[in-house]
């Protein structure tokens, strides 16, 4: 269905089962609760407690709530634990079937932005009378549709209606942060979301029938249960409308049990360039323009980090590192986010590392990992075990984060919670021993000089990724 945010808000075939979700396509969506701009940024609500990020133990999540529609099923992580209430934020996975809408795969998105052209048109040809009722060719039109593929990375900014379309033949997978903390949000960090079209009243009560181990009302979790015009008074929608009555009921949505993702009917349409053009329309964006282009009306929406060649960071041996940010991505200075993809090749290690400036929500694509998370406070890591696809683990602003790569490798998604966020290791060339003197890592650690010359170079020349000795490939694998 087509939704609105009230708060500010990154693909192959297969069916998704517990077993084959590493098969499917993966996009991952900046669903912001706010605006928010560079200066501002996040600020800490009045409602927040000052306290609410010490945390003592950290646990690899699964989703709470699952619902399930005519054309797939929504997961979402709420914030009912310390480490979601810390980052301020809610996730949500959708898969989408082939040929069905997220009302707002491979697939197509289209964000609505009030008072922008509906730049798509065409003209249709109708039928005798309809032509004569309508006067002759009609034109359709409606705002931009953009092509979504694995690995992008969309920001959808607060408030506005948008949709996502899979036209492919597999499932597609997508999976949003939003971000109930901005300075921006005017209510409370409660997730909500108001649906164009549908009526979930009834879906609500079978749900809640369906899960009475965990009975949680969608009301409750920030899900209204009828779209946003069921509580109009339905003489003043014909009106304001210009339609009939049983157009009215039928807009209501009263007694439609599809859920908030459909099936699109037989012949569905969209007007769109072709893929020659899109193209070409892309690479026309890398040519210089005149300032005025770049309106929240033309803005680029998303970037692509999936491919090997996006990689930032690359060890042959051990993975790569993609980031995306405001740098690349201007539109997330104004959302206030940004994300990271990372892969590591069996038992491969992300050495030890912390965020500067931002929480970091991990999502796990593929494989499985050992994490560990050290906080400042706790001689024991505050999280230390495996993480499996499809969980979510966060990780508080500057604790330390280590990762190990499973025998199946890892691959992951990390949210960060600013525009620009800063990571910084703790081995490696850009790590704070290759700026300090020898002399001084010998009397901190009351070590040799020799000792000391060994851990600022030994691993001096590489960046983050690296490939373990033999025996620690065998403490990997026992």
């Amino acid at each position: 269905m087509a939704t609105r945010h009230i708060h500010s808000s990154p693909t192959l075939p297969i069916n998704p089962t517990p077993s084959t979700m590493s098969k499917l396509p993966l996009l991952l969506l900046f669903s912001f609760l706010c605006l928010c701009s560079a200066q501002s940024g996040r600020q800490t609500q009045q409602w927040q407690q000052p306290n609410q990020c010490q945390i003592q133990r950290i646990q690899a999540r699964q989703p709470q709530q699952r619902f399930e529609s005519e054309g797939g099923v929504t997961e979402i992580w709420f914030q009912n634990n310390d480490e979601f209430r810390c980052a301020g934020v809610v996730l949500i996975r959708q898969t989408i079937k082939p040929n069905s809408f997220d009302l707002p795969g491979q697939g197509l998105h289209s964000l609505i932005v009030p008072g922008c052209a509906e730049t798509y048109q065409s003209v249709q040809q109708y039928s005798q009378q309809e032509t004569q009722r309508r006067g002759g060719q009609v034109q359709d039109e409606h705002q931009k549709v953009r092509r979504i593929r694995e690995g992008d990375v969309v920001a959808n900014p607060t408030g506005m209606v948008h949709w996502y379309y899979n036209d492919g033949n597999t499932d597609l997978v997508l999976v949003s942060i939003l971000d109930t903390s901005s300075n921006m949000n005017q209510l409370d960090q409660q997730y909500r979301k108001f649906y164009l079209a549908g009526d979930y009243s009834r879906l609500q009560r079978l749900q809640e029938q369906r899960q009475e181990e965990q009975p949680q009302r969608y009301q409750e979790q920030g899900i209204s249960a009828n779209n946003i015009f069921g509580g109009i008074d339905d003489q003043i929608l014909q009106e304001v409308l210009g339609v009939e009555k049983d157009l009215v009921e039928k807009i209501k949505g009263r007694g439609d049990m599809r859920g908030h993702m459909i099936r699109a009917k037989s012949g569905f349409q969209l007007i769109r360039p072709s893929r020659k053009e899109e193209e070409y329309e892309r690479q026309s964006r890398d040519v210089v323009q005149n300032g005025l282009e770049e309106t929240l009306c033309t803005i680029r929406l998303r970037e692509n980090i999936g491919k090997p060649s996006r990689a930032d960071l690359y060890n042959p041996q051990a993975g790569r590192i993609s980031t995306v940010t405001n740098n690349d991505l201007p539109i997330l200075r104004l959302l206030g986010l940004s994300a990271t993809r990372g892969v590591l090749h069996r038992n491969a290690i992300y050495a030890p590392h912390w965020n500067l400036n931002a929480h970091s929500l991990i999502y796990v694509t593929r494989g499985s990992a050992r994490v560990q998370i050290v906080g400042n406070q706790q001689q024991h890591a505050i999280f230390d075990g495996q993480v499996q696809e499809g969980q979510v683990l966060v990780v508080p602003q500057n604790y330390v984060v280590v990762k190990q790569a499973g025998d199946r490798g890892f691959e992951w998604v990390s949210f960060k919670t600013h525009e620009n966020a800063m990571t910084h290791n703790l081995v490696g060339k850009t790590s704070p021993f290759r700026g300090l003197p020898v002399d001084m890592l010998a009397s901190m650690y009351q070590i040799s000089r020799q000792e000391a010359e060994n851990l600022k170079y030994n691993r001096g020349q590489e960046m983050a990724l690296f490939v373990p000795s033999y025996r620690s490939q065998g403490r990997a694998s026992a």
